[in-house]
């Protein structure tokens, strides 16, 4: 016996290709779209018709850049991404993905995640089985899955802080070979962050070079500020055009390079003029997201999280620091390029804090921003994020504009409560409202093509991200009148207003806007 026919009627489609759109009838049966029909075309009487009069029916949304890889084992749903429209998130980005871990190496790999995840037990050794710890959880999106170079280097040689070894090598290679073997779209690297910032290029070109043409590297490059056109350049020559390149949250962290936005997408159109598979996303705000112990300079964080604490200890390494962080400019120095005003603190371990720049904490507690900085990570062991209020409009613009730029949010995980930057809760709905329909800077076909077909092209997503027969039925109803994203950097929590319905594989999971509390997403497999 089959399952019952939907047809969404009424509405205008929007395919996901980028092609105009048109009013159309889709018709569900079971997990997959059997037909796109004229809306005058006429329905037997088992059909189901859902009414989508005044809505665009579009293609799920898919976020290319997600930090929920805990999402499945919180207690409480996270759904900030499923009420936004997104059906789909790629997870395991900026290097940090949930596994491999090595047991002898658990500790230093509990250590460096709890400063961006919230407590988690990881029971778990490899990605294989993380996934199937996942799926006895459930999914509340469908999850496509990054491992993390940050991840791999600690299991393959903890938290030293230097570059690896021939052997070290080996391991990291045969650890990411098994992560691909177990369904891993592909590697990601923050080499900003502790280990990976200590890899040195041969590093990455060896674990590059286990990737096949259609898997992904995604890379938080080494410097968004005062080095990202030679950042650019190193990820650019660490693929070599081997496999795809995706770089993550494209940015200018640098005030004296602001506006300059147009010469790093040249850079990257080069590559693609020469056949390269290269891409990027971003997000829609001007400021970014990330744990405050990216404040520190690189050599701060040598040995791992009790080797960082007892610098924060020492007057000499606290010195040091604070001349690095107000002189050097050789690495990616959020301090110089944001100045202490502009780094809120978003969240703590005990809730403290929270709201408040450090400049503007420094004077409450009568002390200058960097002892600031210096009791907030001392008294919350580490544990803590900041929101940057560091980058420039234009150039968010010239990043969001470009072709090739896919949609992400950057969230960080869920679950750490704190005030998140808003993007978790409002990125899609601002791209749609705010810069189609407001500032009509895309057309709502191409916005809606790089929130679907772009990031399944790009992170090789099957059967997902187009509105044609045979895909599967992943879709979103919005009003494109009244689509628009309601979290604020002071009240980030907020759902959008303009979503209606989500479907996940035939399966309503949202109506009227709210998550109807059916974990419906899967883990999904690459080509």
């Amino acid at each position: 016996m089959g399952s019952q026919l939907i047809a969404l009627v009424g509405g205008t489609v929007i395919d996901g290709t980028g092609a105009p759109e048109q009013p159309a009838t889709v018709l569900v049966e079971g997990s997959r779209i059997v037909d796109v029909l004229p809306p005058s075309s006429s329905l037997s009487t088992d059909v189901y018709a859902e009414d989508c009069t005044g809505q665009v029916v579009a293609p799920g949304f898919i976020d290319a850049h997600s930090h929920a890889d805990n999402a499945p084992f919180l207690s409480d749903d996270d759904t900030s991404k499923i009420e936004q429209g997104v059906t789909t998130e790629v997870t395991g980005n900026c290097g940090f993905s949930l596994a491999p871990i090595e047991p002898i190496q658990r500790d230093d790999a509990q250590t460096l995640l709890s400063r961006i995840f919230p407590p988690l037990s990881l029971n778990w050794a490899d990605m294989r089985e993380l996934f199937e710890a996942g799926e006895a959880k459930g999914f509340i999106t469908h999850n496509a899955p990054l491992v993390g170079h940050n991840s791999l280097r600690v299991a393959a040689m903890g938290a030293a802080g230097r570059q690896a070894d021939y052997d070290e090598i080996k391991r990291m290679v045969r650890l990411l070979e098994s992560a691909l073997d177990a369904g891993a779209f592909g590697l990601s690297s923050g080499l900003i962050y502790p280990p990976g910032l200590f890899a040195d290029p041969s590093e990455l070109h060896s674990l590059v070079a286990v990737l096949c043409s259609d898997n992904v590297y995604t890379s938080h490059m080494r410097n968004e500020s005062t080095r990202v056109f030679e950042s650019i350049a190193e990820s650019l020559d660490v693929v070599n055009g081997r496999c795809r390149l995706h770089v993550s949250h494209v940015k200018i962290a640098d005030r004296r390079k602001w506006n300059r936005m147009p010469e790093l997408m040249t850079a990257l159109d080069e590559a693609r003029d020469r056949g390269w598979k290269v891409s990027q996303d971003v997000y829609p705000y001007a400021a970014g997201s990330t744990m405050l112990t990216a404040a520190l300079p690189p050599w701060f964080h040598d040995g791992g999280s009790n080797a960082v604490l007892a610098r924060l200890e020492s007057d000499e390494a606290r010195m040091r620091a604070q001349l690095d962080m107000e002189q050097d400019l050789s690495f990616e120095n959020v301090v110089a390029g944001a100045g202490w005003k502009n780094i809120v603190v978003s969240s703590t371990a005990s809730h403290r804090y929270e709201g408040s720049s450090i400049q503007q904490i420094g004077e409450h507690l009568d002390v200058s921003p960097f002892d600031a900085l210096v009791r907030i990570l001392r008294e919350e062991r580490l544990q803590a994020t900041m929101v940057l209020h560091y980058l420039n409009e234009n150039d968010v613009r010239t990043a969001l504009a470009h072709s090739f730029t896919a949609i992400g949010s950057d969230g960080l995980p869920p679950g750490t409560g704190g005030r998140p930057h808003p993007r978790t809760f409002g990125t899609f709905p601002r791209v749609l409202g705010h810069y189609v329909r407001d500032e009509k800077m895309l057309s709502l076909p191409e916005a809606v093509r790089r929130m679907t077909s772009l990031p399944a092209d790009i992170f090789g997503i099957r059967s997902r991200g187009r509105i044609r027969r045979g895909a599967v039925a992943d879709l979103v109803t919005f009003d494109p009148e009244t689509i628009i994203d309601r979290a604020t950097y002071e009240h980030p929590n907020e759902r959008p207003t303009g979503i209606d319905r989500v479907y996940q594989e035939g399966v309503r999971v949202v109506s009227q806007g709210v998550w109807l509390g059916r974990r419906r997403g899967r883990r999904l497999t690459p080509h």
